[in-house]
């Protein structure tokens, strides 16, 4: 009688991937390469055709890991959102006080999204979300915007930032992080550390309290 072969455990398990760690590997480059060509030739004149070819893969093999483009373009905007509350639950660990915890949210958020999505110019596409998911995102966004501005309210409470409107401070910084999705390319000039470290500290010295 045949006898079942036995799950691995212990060391043999932390060397080859499950299943759902194979999925999720292929998955998530599928949404890189994705966001690669939408970036490069726009939402709506990229087929799943044109994905699969760039992937070397048949459309059919796609729908293993997505449904459709639509539910591609919505899981783009879920991991930038994503890569936003790893930074805020980095910065709040490692800030010392409040202009600290927004210096390393900034610095962190920008090496994680121009890293971890590479081309990211796909963000752009927010009106081509369909209603439903559009919403969930704003829900999101929301979420994220009112943790910044409690971050920008304590600062100038314990005056380690300088007297500003939340909001507007909120605004001013995704508003540059957003328009990095027009220019930003992963070959180009300048490399996603320098740009953080340079959007950084323009963005950290004009919020700080004066000495």
């Amino acid at each position: 009688m045949a006898t079942r072969k036995k799950k691995a455990t212990g060391p043999w398990s932390a060397v080859f991937p499950s299943r759902d760690e194979q999925f999720q590997l292929k998955r998530m480059a599928l949404l890189r390469e994705a966001a690669r060509a939408f970036s490069a030739n726009g939402y709506h004149n990229t087929s799943l055709d044109d994905v699969a070819a760039s992937l070397g893969v048949t459309k059919a093999a796609l729908y293993y890991y997505v449904k459709s483009k639509q539910e591609i373009l919505f899981e783009c905007h879920m991991l930038a959102l994503d890569l936003g509350d790893q930074a805020l639950d980095y910065a709040r660990a490692h800030g010392k006080n409040a202009h600290d915890k927004i210096t390393l949210f900034c610095q962190r958020y920008i090496e994680l999204i121009t890293g971890e999505m590479g081309s990211f110019a796909v963000l752009a596409e927010f009106n081509a979300l369909e209603s439903k998911r559009r919403e969930i995102v704003l829900r999101r966004r929301d979420d994220f915007e009112e943790v910044f501005k409690a971050i920008v309210r304590e600062g100038i409470e314990e005056r380690s930032i300088r007297e500003v409107d939340p909001k507007l401070a909120c605004f001013f910084f995704m508003g540059a992080v957003n328009w990095m999705t027009r220019w930003f390319r992963p070959d180009g000039d300048l490399p996603g550390e320098t740009i953080a470290a340079e959007f950084t500290s323009m963005f950290s010295e004009g919020i700080r309290q004066s000495r």
